[in-house]
């Protein structure tokens, strides 16, 4: 099995990116994508940057997190009057039956302008295209057409697009425990990866999504994903979980090496 493991939401924090860097250095972390909106993203990439040819270091795509790259002014259906994101919480507010669960549908073009400047963000901060696009948290369907549209229009991958693919397994996120912090150290992916609960076992594709970071006082402002990732940087770094990979004869892989196909 040829098994892609991702660490979501660099960027988020410094303290999240500097876990994420010793997930790469120390783990089996081979894919992470970036938060391109924050306002410490410059040191975090400075920081990535020695290993980013040994990984796909690819964006996630942002409407819930932080301040927009956009002002207001031009987006003001994302965005409140002092340019934070509405919350994934806020948003789903706004879904309901009557907008088919889907309250931004009437403004892809906002959802696309700011996601496209996302992504230029990104080739100026990294000097290239990502190697893969991602979702932040927030998704609806409007939201995953800009996406699918603009991985067309950049030729890079989305894990959307992964993720229609028959030959892929995602292992879901099972281990996660909802609620505050102390309930989020119950969370256990180290179990969860060696007893198979995601059963990617036998599949020519695995896909495992994780959130590995340091915690600093920022991530609990911006993420009801706090504790938790303390704990998957564990896992992802534990000799059970490197013992299991190479019992199980799987190979790691990064967005880089699935195939060019797989784009359209």
């Amino acid at each position: 099995m040829k098994l892609l493991i991702q660490s979501d939401d660099f960027g988020i924090t410094r303290a999240v990116s500097q876990g994420c860097i010793f997930g790469i250095q120390n783990g089996v972390i081979k894919n992470t994508g970036m938060f391109t909106n924050m306002p410490w993203i410059e040191e975090c990439v400075f920081l990535l940057k020695p290993y980013i040819n040994d990984i796909a270091f690819g964006i996630d795509l942002n409407l819930s997190t932080g301040s927009s790259l956009l002002s207001h002014s031009v987006i003001p259906n994302l965005t409140k009057l002092n340019g934070q994101f509405l919350t994934s919480y806020e948003n789903r507010q706004l879904d309901c039956e009557e907008n088919g669960f889907d309250h931004l549908a009437d403004f892809s073009g906002q959802v696309y302008d700011e996601f496209k400047a996302q992504i230029e963000k990104y080739i100026q901060l990294v000097g290239k295209k990502p190697d893969y696009i991602h979702n932040h948290a927030y998704g609806t369907a409007t939201i995953d057409t800009v996406t699918k549209r603009l991985a067309k229009e950049y030729d890079v991958i989305c894990t959307l697009q992964l993720m229609e693919k028959n030959v892929v397994k995602q292992a879901g996120m099972g281990w996660y425990m909802p609620g505050d912090a102390q309930s989020q150290l119950s969370g256990n992916l180290t179990n969860y990866i060696i007893e198979d609960k995601g059963k990617l076992i036998g599949s020519e594709y695995g896909y495992l999504i994780s959130h590995c970071g340091y915690l600093d006082a920022e991530i609990f402002q911006l993420s009801s994903f706090n504790t938790c990732r303390a704990m998957d940087l564990q896992a992802l770094t534990s000799n059970d979980v490197k013992e299991w990979i190479e019992n199980n004869q799987i190979e790691l892989i990064t967005f880089k090496e699935l195939p060019d196909s797989w784009k359209k």
